[in-house]
């Protein structure tokens, strides 16, 4: 019992939220999820290269004096952009469009379009290029502003790309929606380059602490109508539900997950989203079940075409005229697709912790309705 009170003890807790810590993280969240695909997989092979010494780069600041640290090296080589080689060929997904080609024409001046040119080229623009946003993790995800109306994000070993169709569907069906407009998708040293229209707004997550009730409510009730909007597209009975090109069904609550076989039915959805190998206790299920199935009449849940990700740091805003914040955008559709009307209010949930202060990412959305909710006052304090 003594050796448990001193392990619980604030004194030895892990700085958990340290970089080592949060690499640490990341990399074992890539293993649950390699080893749920294959319970076989050679997990030795699944680490990324160079682990012992990018570990201990990260943990050296913490260890060394600051004499020995060297921040802009270690910073640049967390860019992406480090990871692309200009020699490499280039694999066009979805075509450029004539901006984008406009940004690259001296590839078709100098070297007529061949591959190699053509990843030169992009190598240059893409270093020239202002970062916009860099993940917890830069190796792996950046957006980068390549001119004053583009921009291109890089993710490592994408395997879907739903975030591009989804823009191509809402571009075709939905064009009164503000999101970025798709402009081609390249594939270069195992990255792919999303190119898309720059939005230049502000993330609501950066403003949302200045605001008053009546703005969050207005943003709230800006962000209902766009939702309400997008859940009249119209799904066909019978087509796979998740992604629009079919890129199938994703569960992300904990563990990221894939359906591995085409969900035609609501019935199926919930059976993939209750059969994960680690889904909680049994009645804890089957009480999350109960909530979340279909009544015998058929009554339940509808299919509609859902985000997937909303939370402040998705949602663009800028001020109008009357200096009052207006929604100007809704960015990152990675995960969108169709899916029964509750999931966006359970994707919703994803970036709450059990002690969160913050109402900033307080939404629920029921019947298609968005509230934003406002935490009680607190009347106690220990």
């Amino acid at each position: 019992m003594a050796g448990k009170r001193e392990f619980d003890s604030e004194g030895a807790q892990p700085a958990s939220k340290s970089k080592a810590a949060r690499f640490n993280a990341h990399i074992l969240k890539k293993l649950q999820a390699a080893v749920m695909k294959n319970p076989e997989i050679n997990l030795a092979e699944q680490f990324p290269p160079e682990y012992s010494q990018r570990l201990m780069e990260m943990r050296n600041p913490i260890e060394s004096s600051p004499k020995k640290t060297k921040p802009n090296s270690a910073e640049a080589d967390e860019d992406i952009r480090r990871s692309l080689c200009p020699s490499d060929p280039v694999e066009i997904v979805f075509p450029l469009s004539d901006t984008v080609a406009k940004l690259i024409e001296p590839v078709s001046q100098t070297a007529e379009g061949s591959p190699v040119g053509l990843s030169q080229r992009l190598f240059e623009v893409l270093e020239s290029s202002e970062i916009l946003w860099k993940a917890p993790f830069a190796r792996q995800k950046g957006v980068f502003k390549c001119s004053a109306e583009i921009v291109v994000k890089a993710v490592r070993n994408m395997e879907h790309f739903t975030e591009y169709t989804a823009l191509q569907y809402l571009d075709r069906h939905k064009s009164n929606i503000p999101v970025p407009k798709p402009l081609g998708l390249v594939r270069m040293s195992g990255i792919s380059l999303i190119f898309m229209s720059y939005m230049g707004s502000t993330p609501l997550g950066e403003v949302w602490h200045t605001l008053d009730s009546y703005q969050k409510n207005s943003l709230s009730s800006q962000l209902n109508t766009i939702l309400a909007d997008l859940r009249t597209l119209p799904f066909t009975e019978g087509n796979p539900l998740g992604g629009f090109a079919g890129e199938g069904c994703r569960d992300l609550r904990r563990h990221v997950r894939v359906s591995e076989t085409p969900i035609t039915s609501l019935k199926d959805f919930e059976t993939f989203l209750f059969s994960s190998p680690h889904p909680g206790g049994k009645v804890f299920v089957e009480f999350l079940s109960q909530l979340s199935s279909s009544p015998p009449d058929h009554s339940g849940p509808r299919i509609v075409f859902t985000h997937g990700d909303i939370r402040p740091d998705n949602i663009m805003v800028k001020l109008d005229d009357n200096n009052k914040y207006m929604l100007s955008g809704i960015l990152d559709w990675e995960y969108s697709g169709f899916y029964p009307d509750y999931y966006e209010s359970v994707r919703c949930t994803n970036c709450l912790g059990p002690y969160e202060e913050n109402d900033c990412g307080g939404f629920s959305i029921e019947s298609g309705k968005l509230e934003l909710y406002e935490p009680p006052p607190k009347h106690f304090e220990k």
